[in-house]
C-alpha cells in the first residue's frame, strides 16, 4: 500500500523485496547523481533502544551449549501445594463434621497422609486425617474429623465445593505413646526443553550498482558516518532489518514440535524446520493478566504475586517491556499516585514567567517488600504494521502491553537468557562474484566464489531463549472486550 504523509509529499514511496537493479533505482527517483540540492537525511536508531538480543548480551544473560540440539534446564518443583476438592460424603450433608463426626473428602492425589492437619480456604475450619487415604478410581478418599472442642461446629458445605481447596499445616499427635507422624512430601525438579531457531537473510548487490550514487544521504548519528552510494545503503538496510528480525524471533517465535516430538514442516533441503518457544510463549498462561484500567495499586499486587514464596526480597528486580503508549500510561499512573501524597515537586518545574516547563518522566517504581520495577521501551510493540488492533485511548493495544521479566540470578545464571550453540551464535558473510564489498575482481588471482555479476550478503543466527522460572514473569495485556 502506498504511503501518503501529507500534501507536501512530491511522490509516493515505493517498496520491493529482493534484488535491486538500476531500474529499481529509477523507480524510486534515486538515479540522479547530480541532484545534490535535494539531499534527504534519515536517522538510524532514533528510538535509542538495544532490542532483546543486544539487551540480553548487555546483561550478560547468555549461555552457550555444546551443539544445536535441543537445550534443557531444570526447574525445582514445589514440595508444598494445595489440592482442590473433588467431592465429599457425610451422614449429614448439610452439616458435615457436626458432633465430631467423621466425613470423607475426595481429592485427586495421594498427597496428604494419616495424621495430617488440613486447612480449608477458611482457616477457622481445619480437619485431621484420621486414616490412611483409600483409592477411589483415579482419586483418593480421606476420612477426616474437625479439630474442635465445639460439638455444634460443622464444615460449611461451601468450603467443600470444586472451587475449594485444602493444604497441609502440620501433623498433631498424642503427647503419650504416639506411633507415628506425618509423611514427608517431595517434589523432584522437572525438565524444561526448548529448541534453537535458525534464521537466515540474504541479498544480492549487482556489480553495476557498486558505486552508484543515491540522492538519499544516510547519516548514522552515533558514528557520524555518511553513506552516499547504493552498496553502503543496501548493507545498512540489510543489517537494520536483520537486527529487527532477530528480536522478533526472540519475542514471538512459537514451538512447532508435535506431541510426538517431531516436526512436520520441511525446508527445500528436505530437513525439518525447527522453531523453539520465544519469550511470550514461555511465560505461563496462568500469569497472563487482562486489564482495561491500569493503576499502581494493581501493579503492586501483580509484583507481589510474582515475588512472595518465589523470590527472596533482595532478588525482586523486574524489567517491564512495553511500547511508548505503555511508557506514558505508566508515567501518568505513577504521577497520579505521587500527587496523592505530596504537593507538586518544585524540581519538576523549570523556567519562569511565560517560559515555564514541566519536566521529568517516571520510568521506575520501588514497591513494597523490595520490589523494583523498571520500564524498557520495545519498539516492536509500537509497530503499526504488525500490530493492528486499535486502543480506545489512541494507538494500538500492543503498545499498552507490559511483559514483566525477572532478571534475578540463581547460581550465577540470569533467570532469562539467550541460548546459542557453540560456534553458531551468528554468522555474517559475503560471497564474492565479479565484485565484492572491497571492490571488483580484476584477475583470476582474486578467487571469486560465485558466478554472479556482483556479490551476495548472507546472515544466519541460531538462537533460543531460556526463561528459567516462568512463574516469576508475567504479562499485562489490554483487553479489547469489556
Amino acid at each position: 500500500m502506498a504511503q501518503t504523509i501529507n500534501a507536501l509529499q512530491v511522490y509516493q514511496a515505493k517498496s520491493w523485496s529482493g534484488l535491486t537493479t538500476e531500474n529499481h533505482l529509477g523507480t524510486i527517483f534515486q538515479e540522479k547523481p547530480y541532484l545534490a540540492s535535494s539531499t534527504m537525511s534519515r536517522v538510524f536508531g532514533v528510538h535509542d533502544y538495544m532490542g532483546m538480543d543486544a539487551f540480553l548480551s548487555y546483561m550478560g544473560a547468555e549461555e552457550e551449549f555444546p551443539s544445536d540440539a535441543d537445550f534443557e534446564w531444570y526447574l525445582k518443583g514445589d514440595d508444598e501445594k494445595s489440592l482442590r476438592v473433588i467431592s465429599y460424603t457425610s451422614s449429614d450433608l448439610n452439616r458435615p463434621g457436626v458432633n465430631n463426626s467423621r466425613f470423607t473428602i475426595t481429592f485427586s492425589e495421594k498427597w496428604f497422609a494419616y495424621r495430617d492437619k488440613l486447612a480449608s480456604d477458611n482457616k477457622a475450619y481445619m480437619v485431621r486425617v484420621m486414616a490412611e487415604p483409600v483409592a477411589n478410581g483415579v482419586n483418593w478418599d480421606y476420612t477426616v474429623e474437625l479439630m474442635t472442642g465445639d460439638p455444634t461446629l460443622f464444615m460449611p458445605p461451601t468450603l467443600l465445593t470444586s472451587s475449594s481447596a485444602f493444604n497441609k499445616e502440620y501433623s498433631p499427635v498424642s503427647k503419650t505413646l504416639s506411633k507415628g507422624g506425618g509423611d514427608t512430601n517431595y517434589a523432584s525438579p522437572f525438565l524444561l526443553r526448548n529448541s534453537f531457531n535458525t534464521i537466515r537473510k540474504q541479498d544480492i548487490i549487482p556489480a553495476n550498482m557498486a558505486n552508484r550514487p543515491i540522492v538519499m544521504e544516510m547519516l548514522d548519528p552515533k558514528s557520524n558516518k555518511t553513506t552516499k552510494i547504493w552498496t553502503q545503503f543496501a548493507e545498512w538496510a540489510f543489517l537494520a532489518q536483520w537486527f529487527r528480525e532477530k528480536n522478533r524471533a526472540l519475542l514471538y517465535s512459537t514451538s512447532n514440535k508435535t506431541s510426538q516430538g517431531t516436526y512436520k514442516m520441511k525446508d527445500d533441503s528436505g530437513f525439518p524446520i525447527i522453531e523453539g518457544a520465544g519469550l511470550h510463549e514461555q511465560i505461563s498462561p496462568s500469569y497472563k493478566f487482562s486489564y482495561t484500567s491500569f493503576s499502581v495499586d494493581w501493579l503492586e499486587d501483580i509484583l507481589l504475586n510474582l515475588s512472595i514464596h518465589i523470590l527472596p526480597e533482595d532478588q525482586r528486580h523486574f524489567v517491564a517491556l512495553t511500547g511508548e503508549r505503555g511508557m506514558v500510561q505508566f508515567h501518568r499512573a505513577l504521577q497520579d499516585q505521587v500527587a496523592r501524597f505530596q504537593p507538586l515537586d518544585s524540581k519538576r518545574v523549570q523556567g519562569s514567567g511565560q517560559n515555564l516547563s514541566f519536566v521529568g518522566q517516571y520510568r521506575q517504581f520501588l514497591g513494597p517488600q523490595g520490589t523494583v520495577f523498571t520500564m524498557l521501551h520495545v519498539p516492536e510493540y509500537d509497530n503499526i504494521v504488525t500490530n493492528r488492533i486499535p486502543h480506545p485511548d489512541g494507538g494500538y493495544t500492543e503498545s499498552y502491553r507490559y511483559t514483566i521479566l525477572n532478571f534475578g540470578t540463581t547460581k550465577g545464571k540470569k533467570n532469562i537468557r539467550r541460548a546459542y550453540p557453540k560456534g553458531g551464535k551468528e554468522n555474517l558473510w559475503h560471497i564474492a562474484g565479479s565484485t565484492s564489498p572491497l571492490g571488483p575482481n580484476v584477475s583470476f588471482k582474486t578467487g571469486a566464489a560465485s558466478a554472479v555479476d556482483g556479490y551476495e550478503i548472507h546472515a544466519q543466527a541460531k538462537m533460543g531463549l531460556i526463561v528459567e522460572n516462568p512463574l516469576s514473569c508475567a504479562e499485562l495485556i489490554y483487553s479489547t472486550t469489556s
